[in-house]
């Protein structure tokens, strides 16, 4: 079954209908009563009055002739009179009576005791009530007695309490309606009152939570008013507290550098910062969908699963590989202030980039290596060679100075790879940074090229220089500078083809000295360029022992170039080439 529910104007309004009706109904009805008796005893007094009068007439009328004498009474009381004897017998009667007509034993002993006697009857023809009266008396002196009757007709009374009853009746809707009109009028205006609060909580309830209930209503209202107002001002203030932790919180998850995503008791995304949208650009459109859906990582999905479980580990940490080839860190952890609650923990996960971490693990276990290797060659056939000398008998005088020679040569390479290594060392430390003094850099430069004309005269390369001294001035350590041409001019001289020059250009970008030093060799494979700086790194590695190579000259140059502010890049092939490489180093200057 369903509830009925009424309005207040509608229950106040049964309400008043109801009191009205019980105050109005219960004096009416009581006076109605009162009316109703009233008029019965006058008729019934009237009655009387008229019949003893009508024994008075009948007793003065001298006659023997009972007929002639309630004739003679009908007509001094100008009404018609029935005489009725002892028996019940109607004696002289009327138009409204007949022979049939009599008063019962229970009537005649009515008249006997109280003297007068009245009878209601309705007529079977119309239905209309009449009252019958009579009165006893004496028939002849020293006879039975008999009884005078008279008729009247309730109608005049039945018609006055008729109209009272209509009266009585039309009141009612009257009084009915009047209620209405004045609740109308009050609901109106409560109404009014109340519709004024309701757009206030609703607004409110919509986020305006400036709005106020400025007109006050009914003083029954006024504090339901001052406790809507009340309620508002506290929302604001709260709703304003829980903004600014929010932004705060938001500042502090966008401020980080670590990827932070929010997710909900189901495993689903719920939010995520500014850093993980970077590293991931496509995660802001998987919000509340599950991780896997949008990262290609089961680890990460796996781990959110265990730290949601109703036993699973307060925090655990994964690492995966995501999409944009990067490895990462994350860490997932139990958060029960992520949803509401009652609906179970959420769990927060952290990426932490480690990339780096995994490739400088890389490098160092890439230079362990190529370190062991570059000292076990020589080292082997130091040793090789010093039991040759020292086997028994010892080899020919001639054979034994070409072992020697060998022994010392494979020394001296140990000892460059050590001093590259030391010197290496020093500049990623920062440790001896050296003599800056103001200079021009294209003395370095051709002292650099005159260090290795005996290699190029071997294989028959000439520098051709598009720069000119004394133009510009560099900050910069003579020493190290010195080293950073050379270093590149060998690797030109070394890689280059034979019989085709190195050409060194000169010009100013971007308020820097640009230097290009290029040759016209095979070149560097794209997929070698962004390793070419790293230590013991070589391209072509069977014609390291070719010339001597340490695999350490381009990372010795390029923290030459960082200690003075400047940058070196490679280009294979140079712009404008289908061939060679070109090494373009910057430098802060000053013009002379």
């Amino acid at each position: 079954m369903s509830n009925v529910s009424f309005s207040i104007k509608s229950k106040l309004f049964i309400a008043v209908c109801l009191t009205a009706a019980i105050c109005v109904s219960l004096p009416l009805g009581f006076a109605y009563y009162l009316l109703e008796a009233d008029l019965v005893a006058d008729t019934y007094h009237a009655a009387s009055e008229r019949l003893e009068l009508a024994k008075r007439f009948y007793l003065k009328v001298e006659s023997d002739d009972i007929e002639a004498k309630v004739a003679a009474v009908s007509n001094m009381l100008g009404k018609e009179v029935a005489f009725v004897s002892p028996d019940g017998q109607t004696v002289v009667s009327t138009s409204w009576s007949d022979d049939g007509w009599n008063i019962s034993r229970s009537e005649m002993t009515a008249v006997q005791e109280n003297g007068i006697f009245f009878q209601v009857l309705k007529d079977p023809v119309d239905n209309s009530e009449n009252l019958y009266s009579a009165i006893k008396v004496n028939i002849h002196s020293g006879v039975d007695d008999g009884y005078l009757v008279t008729e009247q007709s309730l109608s005049v009374l039945n018609a006055r309490m008729g109209t009272v009853s209509n009266v009585f009746f039309w009141v009612l809707p009257i009084v009915a309606l009047v209620c209405y009109m004045v609740i109308k009028f009050v609901t109106l205006q409560l109404t009014i009152s109340v519709e004024s609060m309701v757009r206030t909580a609703e607004a409110v309830g919509q986020g305006n939570y400036k709005r106020r209930i400025r007109t006050y209503p009914d003083k029954e209202f006024i504090p339901l008013a001052n406790a809507i107002n009340w309620m508002a001002e506290r929302i604001d203030e709260h709703v304003g507290i829980i903004t600014g932790q929010k932004n705060k919180i938001q500042a502090v998850l966008n401020g980080m550098w670590d990827g932070v995503m929010v997710m909900d008791c189901s495993c689903r995304i719920q939010s995520v910062n500014r850093a993980l949208i970077e590293i991931l650009p496509d995660v802001e459109n998987g919000l509340n969908r599950n991780p896997l859906e949008v990262i290609p990582s089961k680890e990460l999905q796996d781990g959110c699963n265990d730290v949601l479980a109703d036993e699973g580990p307060e925090a655990t940490t994964v690492q995966a590989t995501l999409p944009n080839g990067r490895v990462y860190d994350i860490n997932i952890v139990r958060s029960p202030n992520t949803v509401e609650p009652g609906q179970g923990p959420g769990a927060i996960a952290v990426f932490h980039d480690i990339s780096e971490i995994k490739r400088l693990e890389a490098v160092r276990k890439d230079f362990v290596a190529n370190v062991s290797h570059e000292l076990r060659t020589p080292l082997t056939s130091i040793k090789g060679y010093a039991e040759t000398l020292l086997s028994d008998p010892p080899p020919p005088e001639s054979i034994q100075k070409n072992f020697l020679r060998t022994i010392e040569k494979n020394a001296n390479h140990m000892c460059k790879i050590v001093d590259d290594l030391l010197n290496l060392s020093r500049l990623e430390g920062g440790i001896g940074q050296g003599n800056f003094i103001s200079m021009d850099p294209v003395n370095a430069l051709n002292d650099a090229w005159q260090a290795c004309a005996g290699l190029a005269e071997k294989r028959n390369i000439d520098l051709i220089t598009g720069v000119e001294k004394g133009k510009f001035t560099v900050n910069a350590d003579p020493d190290q500078l010195l080293q950073l041409f050379r270093n590149l001019f060998e690797n030109a001289i070394k890689y280059g083809p034979a019989d085709k020059p190195v050409v060194v250009k000169q010009c100013i970008e971007a308020d820097k000295l640009k230097f290009i030093i290029q040759d016209e060799g095979l070149g560097i494979p794209a997929v070698d360029q962004p390793r070419i700086f790293e230590r013991f790194y070589s391209v072509e590695k069977f014609r390291r022992n070719e010339f001597g190579s340490t695999g350490l000259g381009l990372a010795i140059s390029r923290h030459i170039v960082s200690n003075h502010g400047g940058e070196i890049t490679v280009q294979s092939p140079p712009q404008g080439r289908s061939q060679g490489t070109a090494f373009i180093l910057t430098l802060p200057f000053k013009r002379i």
